[in-house]
């Protein structure tokens, strides 16, 4: 990675954009521009580390400012010229967390304690009836918490453990995926824990020491760069639309959604591949770029700007290609769930553990569909700027999931819940396309720079 050549090459774009910003009658500038190029370019190189955020966003204020000269009224034209250089130029102040696009320390992990539950919990309100999905049970430097899914409507609620302390339990996140964070923290050696949703209403009882069969782990030694990483996510990305996850793709006959897919795609892809290659985020024979080409070739998207030519497709993307086309199944519950934990070994400073899933059907007006959530803890991380291609926080490993029946799944950001100053986020990923009901286990694949972490999840499903 060379960072003077990614501040280079960025500036350079800029310049390219002053020259043909100078090209338009004055009359007609409306607005300071920023070309989509500049930005995704910048983007890119401030999510693999290549550029600091505060850079980037001074090469673009430099050419607004630049490009505003041209406008009437304009005073000292001279003055705002200088910012051009980058030396003298107006910066706007960005968070420091953002600005290395590298993972801050994860934070002491002292009294950490993750209990899978699984437990649904149905109850009135009024005329009303609702689910609660209990994932998890988390007690870190968060505080303590009950990982939570699928409720339409939060209330109040209150638990008692086993040896007679009461618990008032609040609510934070959104009314499908949340945490209800107990206060005061319970002792880290309480047994059990009774999650009371009414007075006069019988208790939940949730076993804290439950007997947890340790999973399967396997680390293989493995270098990826950070812009491969980055140019897989974008793969994910183009999966996650819907358009490109359609079964049996046929090259006569592009995908239903194709054109919604290309307009927003563009040529983004050869955009943020030129930036990578510039900065020696990507290496030059990589494959990567070829195998990003050809699935936007598959996929109905011919302009996406990669000049390499297409190679084949890496198994996870094949299989997402060419998966059989879905049999109509029997309707599943409102909500199952699967517990298991996790934690994955530390990849890139990122410390990922699995709190357990969940499946479930959302119903519309007219249809409904599955969804299957993964919750997640994750430290060592930061929050990433809210760009087309970004991941929530970075660095975040490539996750895919393999399941049972040899089928391989994508994975997309679906929530995420900062915890206070603790350093930890709560991370929700949807498995695009939805896990069959029965599931038996899934591989989850986490890939980082330097290794790439495969383990197996028994789901037991309730």
């Amino acid at each position: 990675m060379n960072r003077e050549r990614a501040e280079s090459y960025l500036r350079q774009l800029a310049e390219a954009e002053l020259r043909r910003a100078r090209t338009v009658p004055a009359a007609r500038i409306r607005r300071p521009h920023n070309t989509a190029g500049l930005a995704l370019a910048a983007q890119a190189l401030v999510a693999v580390g290549a550029v600091d955020a505060d850079t980037a966003d001074q090469i673009r204020t430099d050419l607004e400012l630049a490009v505003a000269v041209r406008q009437p009224g304009q005073e000292n034209p001279a003055r705002l010229m200088r910012g051009f250089s980058g030396r003298a130029g107006t910066t706007v102040a960005l968070d420091q967390a953002l600005s290395t696009g590298h993972a801050r320390p994860a934070p002491h992990r002292a009294s950490r304690r993750v209990v899978p539950v699984g437990k649904v919990i149905h109850f009135r309100d009024g005329d009303a009836r609702h689910t609660l999905l209990v994932v998890a049970y988390l007690r870190s430097a968060g505080g303590a918490r009950f990982i939570m899914a699928g409720g339409p409507a939060f209330r109040p609620l209150t638990a008692a453990d086993d040896r007679g302390a009461r618990y008032q339990i609040s609510f934070r996140g959104r009314p499908d995926l949340a945490e209800f964070l107990l206060a005061p923290d319970p002792p880290s050696q309480i047994r059990w824990l009774d999650l009371i949703t009414a007075p006069g209403e019988p208790a939940t009882r949730i076993d804290l020491d439950p007997q947890i069969p340790a999973p399967d782990v396997t680390v293989t030694r493995k270098a990826t760069s950070l812009g491969e990483l980055l140019l897989d996510g974008i793969a994910a990305r183009i999966f996650c639309s819907g358009a490109a996850a359609v079964p049996q793709y046929d090259p006569e006959q592009p995908p239903a959604g194709a054109a919604d897919l290309r307009a927003f795609i563009g040529d983004g892809p050869g955009r943020i591949v030129a930036a990578l290659h510039a900065a020696g985020a990507l290496p030059p024979a990589s494959p990567v770029p070829g195998q990003l080409a050809g699935l936007c070739t598959r996929t109905g998207i011919p302009g996406h700007g990669i000049t390499a030519p297409p190679a084949d497709l890496p198994e996870p993307w094949h299989s997402m290609l060419t998966r059989p086309r879905r049999l109509p199944q029997e309707a599943p519950t409102p909500a199952i769930l699967a517990a298991t934990v996790a934690e994955l070994p530390e990849l890139d400073g990122a410390r990922i553990t699995i709190l357990g899933l969940h499946h479930s059907t959302i119903v519309g007006l007219h249809n409904s569909a599955t969804q299957t959530i993964v919750h997640t803890l994750v430290t060592g991380v930061t929050a990433e700027d809210d760009w087309t291609y970004g991941r929530g926080v970075r660095p975040l490993p490539a996750l895919w999931v393999r399941d049972s029946s040899g089928r391989w799944h994508a994975t997309r950001t679906s929530g995420m819940m900062p915890s206070g100053n603790s350093g930890e986020v709560i991370l929700w990923l949807e498995i695009v396309p939805p896990l069959d009901s029965g599931t038996a286990w899934i591989d989850l694949v986490a890939t980082g720079r330097s290794a790439e972490v495969r383990v197996r999840l028994p789901l037991c499903w309730t």
